[in-house]
Protein backbone atom coordinates (compact mmCIF):
# COMPACT_ATOMS: atom_id res chain seq x y z
CA UNK A 1 0.00 0.00 0.00
CA UNK A 2 1.32 3.39 -1.03
CA UNK A 3 2.89 5.27 1.96
CA UNK A 4 0.20 8.04 1.45
CA UNK A 5 -2.48 5.59 2.59
CA UNK A 6 -0.45 4.44 5.25
CA UNK A 7 -0.29 7.85 6.37
CA UNK A 8 -3.61 8.58 6.75
CA UNK A 9 -4.03 5.22 8.52
CA UNK A 10 -1.80 6.50 11.25
CA UNK A 11 -4.07 9.38 11.73
CA UNK A 12 -7.07 7.87 12.27
CA UNK A 13 -5.52 5.39 15.20
CA UNK A 14 -5.61 8.97 17.85
CA UNK A 15 -9.13 10.25 16.26
CA UNK A 16 -11.57 10.08 18.69
CA UNK A 17 -14.16 12.41 17.21
CA UNK A 18 -16.78 11.56 14.57
CA UNK A 19 -15.93 14.58 12.28
CA UNK A 20 -12.09 13.74 12.79
CA UNK A 21 -12.99 10.37 11.46
CA UNK A 22 -15.50 11.20 8.70
CA UNK A 23 -12.49 13.93 7.65
CA UNK A 24 -9.93 10.64 7.70
CA UNK A 25 -12.50 8.11 5.50
CA UNK A 26 -12.97 11.36 3.10
CA UNK A 27 -9.49 11.41 2.60
CA UNK A 28 -8.73 7.97 2.37
CA UNK A 29 -11.59 7.74 -0.36
CA UNK A 30 -10.27 10.35 -2.21
CA UNK A 31 -6.68 8.58 -2.52
CA UNK A 32 -8.21 5.45 -3.59
CA UNK A 33 -10.52 7.25 -6.42
CA UNK A 34 -7.69 9.65 -7.38
CA UNK A 35 -4.46 8.04 -6.42
CA UNK A 36 -2.14 6.96 -8.99
CA UNK A 37 -1.75 3.36 -7.57
CA UNK A 38 -5.56 2.63 -8.79
CA UNK A 39 -5.34 4.25 -12.22
CA UNK A 40 -5.56 0.95 -13.63
CA UNK A 41 -9.63 0.71 -11.60
CA UNK A 42 -12.65 2.51 -13.19
CA UNK A 43 -14.86 4.38 -10.73
CA UNK A 44 -17.51 1.49 -10.23
CA UNK A 45 -14.58 -1.51 -9.47
CA UNK A 46 -12.66 1.41 -7.15
CA UNK A 47 -16.34 1.82 -5.46
CA UNK A 48 -16.70 -2.04 -5.13
CA UNK A 49 -13.04 -2.56 -3.74
CA UNK A 50 -12.96 0.30 -1.05
CA UNK A 51 -16.01 -1.01 1.45
CA UNK A 52 -14.06 -4.09 1.41
CA UNK A 53 -10.94 -1.71 2.41
CA UNK A 54 -12.01 0.41 4.70
CA UNK A 55 -13.50 -3.04 6.42
CA UNK A 56 -9.77 -4.01 6.93
CA UNK A 57 -7.92 -0.83 7.64
CA UNK A 58 -10.61 0.69 10.05
CA UNK A 59 -12.08 -2.49 11.52
CA UNK A 60 -15.99 -1.44 10.96
CA UNK A 61 -18.44 -3.43 9.92
CA UNK A 62 -19.09 -3.11 6.20
CA UNK A 63 -22.65 -1.18 6.73
CA UNK A 64 -20.44 1.26 8.26
CA UNK A 65 -17.98 1.17 5.42
CA UNK A 66 -21.02 1.36 2.70
CA UNK A 67 -22.20 4.57 4.81
CA UNK A 68 -19.51 6.69 5.09
CA UNK A 69 -18.71 5.75 0.70
CA UNK A 70 -22.16 6.58 0.03
CA UNK A 71 -22.29 10.03 2.24
CA UNK A 72 -18.73 10.66 0.29
CA UNK A 73 -20.49 10.07 -2.99
CA UNK A 74 -23.74 12.35 -1.78
CA UNK A 75 -21.23 15.46 -0.77
CA UNK A 76 -19.46 14.93 -4.02
CA UNK A 77 -22.51 14.95 -6.09
CA UNK A 78 -22.82 11.50 -7.02
CA UNK A 79 -25.62 8.81 -6.78
CA UNK A 80 -23.76 6.18 -4.78
CA UNK A 81 -26.18 3.93 -6.66
CA UNK A 82 -25.09 4.41 -9.90
CA UNK A 83 -21.93 2.43 -8.88
CA UNK A 84 -23.52 -0.11 -6.34
CA UNK A 85 -26.69 -1.41 -7.08
CA UNK A 86 -29.62 -1.46 -4.77
CA UNK A 87 -29.67 -5.43 -5.90
CA UNK A 88 -26.28 -5.78 -4.82
CA UNK A 89 -26.12 -4.29 -1.33
CA UNK A 90 -29.18 -6.31 -0.19
CA UNK A 91 -27.71 -9.52 -0.68
CA UNK A 92 -25.52 -8.58 2.67
CA UNK A 93 -28.01 -6.09 4.46
CA UNK A 94 -31.51 -6.20 5.41
CA UNK A 95 -33.88 -3.88 3.42
CA UNK A 96 -35.14 -2.07 6.32
CA UNK A 97 -31.47 -1.13 7.13
CA UNK A 98 -30.84 -0.13 3.54
CA UNK A 99 -33.96 2.22 3.87
CA UNK A 100 -32.10 3.78 6.86
CA UNK A 101 -28.96 4.35 5.88
CA UNK A 102 -30.65 6.00 2.76
CA UNK A 103 -33.11 8.26 4.48
CA UNK A 104 -29.80 9.41 6.71
CA UNK A 105 -27.54 10.50 4.01
CA UNK A 106 -30.35 12.31 2.31
CA UNK A 107 -30.70 9.94 -0.43
CA UNK A 108 -34.09 10.40 -0.98
CA UNK A 109 -34.77 13.89 -0.37
CA UNK A 110 -32.31 14.47 -3.12
CA UNK A 111 -33.40 11.55 -5.49
CA UNK A 112 -36.69 10.26 -4.61
CA UNK A 113 -38.01 12.66 -7.51
CA UNK A 114 -36.22 11.73 -10.47
CA UNK A 115 -37.57 8.70 -12.02
CA UNK A 116 -33.83 8.44 -13.63
CA UNK A 117 -32.11 7.60 -10.22
CA UNK A 118 -35.21 6.10 -8.35
CA UNK A 119 -37.61 4.03 -11.03
CA UNK A 120 -41.13 4.89 -11.07
CA UNK A 121 -42.65 4.17 -14.24
CA UNK A 122 -46.16 2.64 -12.89
CA UNK A 123 -48.68 1.99 -15.49
CA UNK A 124 -50.68 2.96 -13.09
CA UNK A 125 -49.87 6.09 -12.48
CA UNK A 126 -50.83 9.53 -13.74
CA UNK A 127 -49.01 12.83 -13.04
CA UNK A 128 -50.45 16.20 -14.01
CA UNK A 129 -47.72 18.99 -12.52
CA UNK A 130 -46.82 18.84 -9.12
CA UNK A 131 -49.62 15.72 -8.32
CA UNK A 132 -49.68 11.99 -8.47
CA UNK A 133 -53.01 10.31 -9.30
CA UNK A 134 -53.20 6.60 -8.95
CA UNK A 135 -55.75 5.41 -12.17
CA UNK A 136 -58.02 2.58 -12.04
CA UNK A 137 -60.79 1.06 -14.25
CA UNK A 138 -63.08 -0.28 -12.09
CA UNK A 139 -63.61 -0.03 -8.21
CA UNK A 140 -63.23 -3.44 -7.85
CA UNK A 141 -59.70 -3.26 -9.04
CA UNK A 142 -58.89 -2.00 -5.36
CA UNK A 143 -60.26 -5.09 -3.91
CA UNK A 144 -56.44 -6.25 -3.57
CA UNK A 145 -55.71 -3.60 -0.45
CA UNK A 146 -58.22 -5.52 1.22
CA UNK A 147 -57.32 -8.49 3.42
CA UNK A 148 -57.80 -11.79 1.76
CA UNK A 149 -60.59 -12.83 3.92
CA UNK A 150 -62.62 -10.08 2.61
CA UNK A 151 -61.96 -10.16 -0.95
CA UNK A 152 -65.30 -11.84 -2.06
CA UNK A 153 -67.01 -9.49 0.08
CA UNK A 154 -65.10 -6.75 -1.39
CA UNK A 155 -65.27 -7.67 -5.06
CA UNK A 156 -69.13 -8.15 -5.42
CA UNK A 157 -69.46 -5.10 -3.07
CA UNK A 158 -67.32 -3.06 -5.39
CA UNK A 159 -68.07 -5.00 -8.85
CA UNK A 160 -70.38 -3.31 -11.51
CA UNK A 161 -72.51 -5.94 -11.16
CA UNK A 162 -75.41 -6.99 -8.30
CA UNK A 163 -73.56 -8.04 -5.10
CA UNK A 164 -76.46 -10.58 -3.97
CA UNK A 165 -74.80 -10.22 -0.22
CA UNK A 166 -77.23 -12.26 1.18
CA UNK A 167 -78.51 -14.81 -1.56
CA UNK A 168 -82.25 -16.33 -1.11
CA UNK A 169 -83.52 -16.02 2.43
CA UNK A 170 -87.07 -16.35 4.33
CA UNK A 171 -89.15 -13.13 4.52
CA UNK A 172 -92.12 -12.82 7.09
CA UNK A 173 -95.06 -11.63 5.09
CA UNK A 174 -96.49 -9.94 8.28
CA UNK A 175 -93.26 -8.51 10.16
CA UNK A 176 -91.17 -7.50 7.16
CA UNK A 177 -94.21 -6.92 4.39
CA UNK A 178 -96.41 -5.64 5.63
CA UNK A 179 -94.76 -3.46 8.86
CA UNK A 180 -92.23 -1.93 6.52
CA UNK A 181 -94.99 -0.57 3.92
CA UNK A 182 -95.66 3.16 4.42
CA UNK A 183 -99.20 4.81 2.76
CA UNK A 184 -98.29 5.48 -0.43
CA UNK A 185 -97.19 2.11 -1.22
CA UNK A 186 -100.64 0.76 0.33
CA UNK A 187 -102.34 3.23 -2.05
CA UNK A 188 -100.13 1.98 -4.78
CA UNK A 189 -100.79 -1.77 -4.25
CA UNK A 190 -104.66 -0.92 -3.39
CA UNK A 191 -105.08 0.85 -6.80
CA UNK A 192 -103.02 -1.98 -8.93
CA UNK A 193 -105.45 -4.42 -7.27
CA UNK A 194 -108.59 -2.80 -8.48
CA UNK A 195 -106.92 -2.06 -11.96
CA UNK A 196 -106.12 -5.36 -12.65
CA UNK A 197 -109.54 -6.74 -12.55
CA UNK A 198 -109.35 -8.57 -8.63
CA UNK A 199 -112.24 -7.31 -8.03
CA UNK A 200 -115.12 -9.84 -7.61
CA UNK A 201 -112.44 -12.85 -7.94
CA UNK A 202 -113.31 -15.94 -5.80
CA UNK A 203 -111.63 -15.86 -2.41
CA UNK A 204 -110.59 -19.24 -1.14
CA UNK A 205 -109.88 -17.55 2.07
CA UNK A 206 -113.45 -16.88 3.31
CA UNK A 207 -112.68 -15.28 6.25
CA UNK A 208 -113.81 -11.64 5.63
CA UNK A 209 -116.52 -13.18 2.00
CA UNK A 210 -116.41 -15.96 -0.17
CA UNK A 211 -115.65 -12.84 -3.00
CA UNK A 212 -112.98 -10.05 -3.14
CA UNK A 213 -114.84 -6.90 -2.73
CA UNK A 214 -114.08 -2.79 -3.47
CA UNK A 215 -114.69 -2.65 0.59
CA UNK A 216 -112.33 -5.29 1.23
CA UNK A 217 -109.80 -3.96 -0.79
CA UNK A 218 -110.56 -0.12 0.59
CA UNK A 219 -109.40 -1.81 3.91
CA UNK A 220 -105.59 -2.01 4.28
CA UNK A 221 -105.53 -4.48 7.52
CA UNK A 222 -107.93 -6.62 5.38
CA UNK A 223 -106.12 -6.59 2.00
CA UNK A 224 -102.83 -7.28 3.57
CA UNK A 225 -104.47 -10.08 5.50
CA UNK A 226 -105.84 -11.32 2.14
CA UNK A 227 -102.62 -11.21 0.26
CA UNK A 228 -101.10 -13.21 3.04
CA UNK A 229 -103.55 -15.60 3.17
CA UNK A 230 -105.20 -16.35 -0.17
CA UNK A 231 -103.78 -18.11 -3.39
CA UNK A 232 -105.64 -15.39 -5.89
CA UNK A 233 -102.88 -12.95 -4.42
CA UNK A 234 -100.19 -15.19 -4.86
CA UNK A 235 -97.98 -13.57 -7.45
CA UNK A 236 -98.30 -10.14 -5.10
CA UNK A 237 -97.85 -11.84 -2.36
CA UNK A 238 -94.39 -13.02 -3.89
CA UNK A 239 -93.62 -9.96 -5.76
CA UNK A 240 -93.87 -8.39 -2.12
CA UNK A 241 -91.38 -10.91 -0.40
CA UNK A 242 -89.25 -10.09 -3.10
CA UNK A 243 -88.78 -6.59 -3.46
CA UNK A 244 -88.21 -6.70 0.67
CA UNK A 245 -85.33 -9.11 -0.35
CA UNK A 246 -84.31 -6.69 -2.82
CA UNK A 247 -84.82 -3.76 -0.46
CA UNK A 248 -82.81 -5.12 2.08
CA UNK A 249 -79.91 -6.47 -0.05
CA UNK A 250 -79.43 -3.60 -1.73
CA UNK A 251 -79.37 -1.55 1.53
CA UNK A 252 -76.57 -3.75 2.80
CA UNK A 253 -74.72 -2.97 -0.38
CA UNK A 254 -74.87 0.83 -0.20
CA UNK A 255 -73.64 0.64 3.36
CA UNK A 256 -70.92 -1.79 2.69
CA UNK A 257 -69.78 0.35 -0.48
CA UNK A 258 -69.57 3.55 1.83
CA UNK A 259 -67.85 1.87 4.30
CA UNK A 260 -65.29 0.40 1.77
CA UNK A 261 -64.82 3.42 0.11
CA UNK A 262 -64.39 5.59 3.72
CA UNK A 263 -61.76 3.14 4.38
CA UNK A 264 -60.28 3.70 0.87
CA UNK A 265 -60.38 7.14 1.03
CA UNK A 266 -58.67 7.14 4.77
CA UNK A 267 -55.41 5.33 2.89
CA UNK A 268 -55.11 7.36 -0.74
CA UNK A 269 -56.34 10.27 1.01
CA UNK A 270 -58.87 11.77 -0.87
CA UNK A 271 -62.13 10.20 -2.91
CA UNK A 272 -61.83 8.95 -6.25
CA UNK A 273 -63.53 10.99 -9.47
CA UNK A 274 -64.59 9.69 -12.62
CA UNK A 275 -62.43 11.00 -15.27
CA UNK A 276 -63.73 10.89 -19.09
CA UNK A 277 -60.76 10.13 -21.56
CA UNK A 278 -60.77 9.76 -25.53
CA UNK A 279 -58.71 7.79 -27.06
CA UNK A 280 -56.95 8.15 -30.75
CA UNK A 281 -59.32 6.52 -32.37
CA UNK A 282 -62.19 9.20 -30.46
CA UNK A 283 -63.72 6.62 -28.65
CA UNK A 284 -64.57 7.87 -24.99
CA UNK A 285 -64.35 5.77 -21.77
CA UNK A 286 -64.03 7.12 -17.82
CA UNK A 287 -61.21 5.89 -14.84
CA UNK A 288 -61.26 6.48 -11.61
CA UNK A 289 -58.68 8.86 -10.68
CA UNK A 290 -57.67 9.25 -7.02
CA UNK A 291 -54.87 12.02 -6.18
CA UNK A 292 -52.28 9.95 -4.19
CA UNK A 293 -49.53 12.70 -3.59
CA UNK A 294 -49.71 12.76 -0.20
CA UNK A 295 -48.54 9.27 0.17
CA UNK A 296 -46.85 8.35 -3.19
CA UNK A 297 -43.42 8.03 -1.89
CA UNK A 298 -44.12 7.15 1.82
CA UNK A 299 -45.48 4.58 0.30
CA UNK A 300 -42.17 3.41 -2.01
CA UNK A 301 -40.09 4.20 0.49
CA UNK A 302 -42.38 1.69 2.82
CA UNK A 303 -42.27 -0.88 -0.50
CA UNK A 304 -37.72 -0.82 -0.01
CA UNK A 305 -38.13 -1.42 3.48
CA UNK A 306 -39.72 -5.13 2.82
CA UNK A 307 -38.28 -6.03 -0.63
CA UNK A 308 -34.92 -6.88 -2.56
CA UNK A 309 -35.48 -4.65 -5.50
CA UNK A 310 -36.82 -1.02 -5.88
CA UNK A 311 -39.99 -0.75 -6.47
CA UNK A 312 -40.10 0.42 -10.14
CA UNK A 313 -38.58 -2.44 -11.27
CA UNK A 314 -40.21 -4.79 -9.22
CA UNK A 315 -43.66 -3.71 -9.67
CA UNK A 316 -45.69 -2.90 -12.72
CA UNK A 317 -48.50 -1.31 -11.09
CA UNK A 318 -48.42 1.22 -7.74
CA UNK A 319 -51.80 -0.27 -6.77
CA UNK A 320 -49.80 -3.94 -6.58
CA UNK A 321 -47.16 -2.03 -4.54
CA UNK A 322 -48.80 -1.21 -2.19
CA UNK A 323 -51.17 -4.14 -1.69
CA UNK A 324 -47.55 -5.75 -0.75
CA UNK A 325 -46.58 -2.86 1.59
CA UNK A 326 -49.84 -3.56 3.58
CA UNK A 327 -49.63 -6.89 3.99
CA UNK A 328 -45.95 -6.98 4.82
CA UNK A 329 -47.48 -3.98 8.07
CA UNK A 330 -50.26 -6.07 8.63
CA UNK A 331 -52.75 -3.15 7.74
CA UNK A 332 -54.55 -4.18 4.83
CA UNK A 333 -57.96 -2.92 5.00
CA UNK A 334 -61.18 -4.76 6.28
CA UNK A 335 -64.51 -4.89 5.71
CA UNK A 336 -67.35 -5.21 8.75
CA UNK A 337 -67.99 -8.38 10.32
CA UNK A 338 -70.81 -9.58 7.82
CA UNK A 339 -71.46 -12.49 10.44
CA UNK A 340 -72.68 -9.05 12.77
CA UNK A 341 -73.67 -6.96 10.08
CA UNK A 342 -77.07 -5.77 9.19
CA UNK A 343 -78.18 -3.00 7.12
CA UNK A 344 -79.96 -0.01 8.24
CA UNK A 345 -83.70 -0.93 8.86
CA UNK A 346 -84.56 3.28 7.61
CA UNK A 347 -82.76 2.58 4.42
CA UNK A 348 -84.28 -0.73 3.55
CA UNK A 349 -87.40 0.62 4.03
CA UNK A 350 -86.94 3.26 1.93
CA UNK A 351 -85.81 0.86 -0.79
CA UNK A 352 -88.81 -1.16 -0.35
CA UNK A 353 -91.15 1.31 -0.69
CA UNK A 354 -89.34 2.77 -3.57
CA UNK A 355 -89.34 -1.39 -4.88
CA UNK A 356 -93.17 -1.67 -4.85
CA UNK A 357 -93.64 2.07 -6.00
CA UNK A 358 -91.22 1.30 -9.07
CA UNK A 359 -92.01 -2.13 -10.13
CA UNK A 360 -95.70 -3.49 -9.28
Amino acid sequence: MRQKIKNILLEYVDLNKYKKFKSTVYRYIDEYMDGDEFSNMDENEKMTVIPYNMMSDFNIKKYDAITFLFLWCMDKGKDPLEFIAYEELIYDHYAEDLTELLTNIGWYDRYIKDPDHFPQNFNDIERKGDKVFLVVDRYDELSMLFSDDDRDTVERVLGEDWADLYGYFEVDFSDYVVDNMDEKSIKHVQDYIKENDFIGKVLDYDEYGDVLTEEMVDDSSVLMELIGSDEVFGDIYNDLKNYYRDAYSQAGEDEIFGELNDEIVELLGGKGEWVNITNKDGNDSQHLHFDITDIYYEYMVEAMKHDDEMPGHNYNDYITMLSFVLDEKGERLRTPDMHYFYPDSSKTEENFNYNIQGNL
